[in-house]
């Protein structure tokens, strides 16, 4: 039986690639019994769908002042990267 963590690994990659038939089974086993992370898979889903079709639109052409700063960009990357090499 899956935990939640890998159920949502499974419905993350589920939205890119193809699961094997073993993954797809416990997804879908795990999803039966667990409503959180069924409701999850759904939402993540729709959010996958809509950011499709936003880019299908190229509605990327924010005006100015709505992006990012040079500035918030470096601090954001740099507490990614902080994040991910602290769990290795």
């Amino acid at each position: 039986m899956l935990t939640c963590k890998e159920a949502s690994y499974l419905a993350s990659k589920k939205l890119d690639k193809n699961l094997s038939f073993r993954e797809n089974l416990d997804f879908k086993l795990h999803t039966l019994m667990c409503g959180l992370c069924r409701r999850y898979a759904s939402e993540i889903s729709s959010l996958h769908t809509l950011l499709q079709k936003a880019r299908a639109s190229n509605s990327s052409t924010l005006p100015k002042s709505v992006k990012l700063s040079q500035k918030s960009r470096h601090k954001i990357k740099q507490a990614i990267d902080e994040a991910t090499n602290a769990s290795d």
